[in-house]
């Protein structure tokens, strides 16, 4: 767990983010979020290709964790979707980002530790690249599972890092370098968060390390040439998972 200073530097930080995005919108300078209603519809075939598409074909109830001001879940088929996220106040407040949420979406105030919703109400639970901004990752993932149905699906995804890029990023963390993440993982300790928490992957996918390291080592900007030669660049991690029997 970091202390409520650190996180509350975090939330600061991804406050300032969204701020940003929302001028940018507000000006015309970069898109309207499609990159929400494009994951929804990989997460769909990702789900139909498993087995589970009773979860997609309309009837389910859907809980996103850690959404931001829109959230995939706002691009998924369901017939109850609730989007979580303690800076929801923010997000409501701001013009150009409530004009880009759907109105079948509940949207609510709540941190990753202690969700605003019932035991075992929830068929899929997503939590975007959102664990290594929590507070507490255990308490999270424990209301992650208390949140779910016992035969209900866990969708997670996170940037990860090589072991050296752990090593560093963590330092570059602790000197708030990198503000608004307090976490971060390797692939193998994402797989282990899971299985600690009493969750059962289903299939696991793992980005390029090479392809994000030559992304960065090109880019225009001076931030993401510097993750390239200290070695942090980021690669995804995301897992369809299920909770196992409590024994």
């Amino acid at each position: 767990m970091v202390s409520p200073a650190r996180w509350q530097h975090a939330q600061q930080y991804e406050r300032g983010y969204w701020e940003s995005q929302a001028t940018l919108i507000a000006t015309g300078s970069i898109s309207q979020f499609e990159w929400y209603r494009w994951r929804a519809q990989q997460l769909v075939r990702r789900l139909r290709s498993l087995g589970l598409g009773h979860l997609v074909e309309g009837g389910a109830r859907v809980v996103e964790v850690g959404c931001g001001p829109v959230g995939v879940v706002g691009f998924f088929p369901a017939a109850e979707r609730v989007a979580i996220d303690p800076l929801d106040p923010y997000y409501a407040s701001n013009a150009t980002l409530t004009a880009l949420r759907s109105p079948a979406v509940a949207y609510r105030q709540g941190s990753a530790e202690a969700l605003p919703c019932e035991s075992g109400r929830y068929d899929l639970a997503i939590i975007e690249n959102c664990i290594d901004h929590v507070r507490d990752v255990g308490a999270a993932m424990r209301e992650l599972k208390r949140a779910l149905t016992v035969d209900g699906a866990l969708y997670l995804t996170v940037n990860c890092r090589t072991r050296w890029g752990f090593v560093v990023h963590r330092a570059l963390s602790r000197l708030r370098v990198d503000a608004g993440h307090p976490y971060t993982f390797t692939p193998r300790r994402a797989e282990r968060l899971l299985q600690e928490h009493g969750f059962r992957a289903l299939q696991i996918e793992l980005g390029s390390y090479a392809d994000a390291w030559r992304a960065d080592l090109s880019a225009p900007e001076l931030r993401s040439r510097l993750k390239a030669f200290l070695g942090v660049s980021e690669y995804l991690f995301s897992a369809v998972a299920q909770p196992t029997q409590a024994v």
